[in-house]
């Protein structure tokens, strides 16, 4: 992970913010066979769901010191997480994302 973000400029602090955007959602088990319908980071944390959407990478922000400091941090309190993750997810958008076509798309709502 770091070999990838760091050459972007991002460091550990946005890095594990950024892999936590899984825990914003929902891990969709009925389109990938993975998890259940919400993980959260404190979830991610307690390995305590054997159906729980969690990868290696997962395990890692809790392993390596760098990581688990923020991981712990995230885990122990969701508005820091919140904030962290909208200023890094903010920073990797703004890095040049070009979109296709430039106008961009639009959605027409469902019937």
């Amino acid at each position: 992970m770091r070999k990838f973000f760091y050459r972007m400029g991002f460091n550990d602090k946005e890095i594990v913010a950024l892999s936590g955007a899984r825990t914003l959602g929902r891990a969709r088990p009925e389109r990938s066979s993975w998890g259940k319908p919400e993980t959260k980071y404190t979830e991610i944390k307690a390995k305590r769901d054997e159906d729980l959407f969690v990868l290696p990478i997962d395990a890692v922000l809790f392993e390596a010191p760098s990581f688990k400091l923020y991981a712990e941090k995230y885990a122990e309190d969701q508005d820091t997480f919140f904030k962290d993750f909208a200023e890094a997810h903010a920073k990797l958008s703004n890095l040049g994302a070009k979109f296709d076509p430039p106008e961009g798309i639009i959605l027409d709502a469902a019937p």
